[in-house]
């Protein structure tokens, strides 16, 4: 049964985006809390996963056994975990009157597998929009760092790499121009945020731009 989301208020809908160490996890927890106390109803999700069969799929894609996975086989299992969580948590969620605080969501799959696996942009495109109904957050939070950094700060944590992690400076290289490149074309949905500050810095920030939005 296709959704319908002509009546869905996004107002109440944000993603972050960001590459892998950029913070994005810490903010959101910060955020949800702040927006608890001031009476919302707050539901976090993470890409992919979010829903008991998306878990499973990222389980897949995380995977660093799975190094044999094309570019295709990737991205389309991206979009099956994203409208399983689009479906059963996101659209229900926000017609409940949830504030939904999504960690990723469309952006990154431009970015990774458009900009970064080199996929066709119009393809990948399509693919968003069939797995989403179209359903765009009303502002994302981009969480900016470059890949150096990203690098130094995972040495740093003593974690290792998971299979997309693992793809290597040049394709992280890829994947920063491919944000910067969505920032260009949607500049009135972003906001930039120097994810090189420190923690109360952002959170103060990220509080500042949200307010005006709302």
């Amino acid at each position: 049964m296709e959704q319908k989301i002509a009546d869905i208020d996004r107002q109440h809908f944000i993603s972050f985006e960001g590459i892998d160490y950029s913070g994005k996890t810490t903010q959101i927890n910060l955020l949800q809390a702040f927006l608890q106390k001031k009476g919302y109803s707050v539901y976090v999700l993470r890409e992919p996963g979010g829903t008991v069969i998306s878990e499973k799929i990222r389980d897949i894609l995380l995977d660093r056994n799975h190094h044999e996975m094309s570019e295709r086989a990737e991205i389309f299992l991206y979009s099956a975990a994203r409208v399983q969580l689009v479906s059963e948590k996101i659209i229900p969620l926000l017609k409940e009157g949830y504030f939904i605080i999504a960690d990723r969501y469309v952006d990154s799959t431009t970015a990774y597998q458009g900009y970064g696996r080199g996929l066709d942009l119009e393809m990948v495109k399509q693919i968003n929009s069939a797995a989403t109904f179209g359903l765009m957050p009303s502002i994302t939070f981009y969480m900016e760092i470059t890949p150096e950094q990203a690098q130094q700060r995972r040495l740093e944590s003593g974690a290792g790499a998971d299979r997309l992690e693992g793809a290597g400076i040049d394709f992280y290289q890829r994947v920063f121009n491919g944000y910067k490149e969505l920032i260009r074309k949607e500049p009135d949905r972003f906001r930039v945020i120097n994810a090189m500050q420190s923690v109360n810095s952002i959170h103060k920030k990220i509080i500042d731009l949200l307010e005006d939005h709302l």
